[in-house]
């Protein structure tokens, strides 16, 4: 079995945090069939450059890397395996708080090392209802990102909603541009009738909610129905 699947018996014996990126690689590899696994995750390191970006990658662009589709989809269910158990582990089930909400989607960009933009719809018991990612990699424009976010709170019949996005390499601290954004989506929302509930943002550093701060007159002017 050691044979077949190298490093399995440190990481039975020793736990997780003792394998490396390349050891980990090298191991989840070894469940792919026919790749060369040590081969395999020297490539995804030269390319990516570590585990949690390859885990991230587009799965085409992975399965070219690798020459395996099986592999680009086993990495995609890490990643969002990863985020549905750190939210379940976590216990959120509504988001009646910015506590609740910092979980939620601290949870939801587990693994995502590009920047990504997230909306989700909330009842009135504050139960989120669906999620849709709204842009990777690079932002949209504003204007194009407001339109998105009025597609889908048409499409889910939602009220209430939650924004959030990641800083992958910086602080949790909204930028001036993030304030600007939230204003023209506030604005754009006011059009159909729903409020924003809060504006979550995810960095290196942890969780910020632009409610709780008060960054943005606009979204401490919007309704929160019960939501501290």
């Amino acid at each position: 079995m050691a044979d077949k699947h190298p490093y399995l018996d440190k990481f039975l014996t020793e736990g997780g945090p003792s394998l490396t990126d390349r050891e980990y690689l090298t191991l989840l590899l070894s469940y792919c069939g026919k790749l060369s696994p040590e081969a395999a995750a020297d490539d995804l390191l030269r390319v990516y450059g570590s585990f949690a970006a390859a885990a991230d990658a587009d799965p085409k662009l992975l399965a070219n890397t690798i020459d395996s589709v099986d592999a680009a989809v086993l990495f995609r269910l890490i990643s969002r395996l990863s985020a549905i158990y750190v939210t379940e582990e976590n216990g959120v089930l509504r988001l009646k708080s910015s506590k609740d909400a910092k979980l939620y989607f601290s949870g939801s960009f587990t693994g995502i090392t590009s920047e990504r933009m997230i909306i989700a719809a909330a009842d009135r018991t504050f139960r989120i209802t669906s999620t849709h990612t709204i842009y990777s990699d690079s932002p949209l424009e504003v204007k194009a990102l407001s339109r998105d976010i009025a597609d889908f709170v048409i499409t889910s019949k939602a009220d209430r909603i939650f924004i959030a996005h990641n800083h992958p390499i910086g602080n949790a601290s909204p930028s001036a541009g993030d304030i600007m954004s939230t204003d023209k989506i506030i604005a754009a929302l006011s059009k159909l009738g729903t409020a924003l509930i809060d504006h979550i943002i995810i960095g290196k550093n942890g969780a910020y909610s632009m409610r709780d701060q008060k960054d943005c007159k606009s979204l401490n002017s919007q309704p929160s129905y019960g939501y501290k």
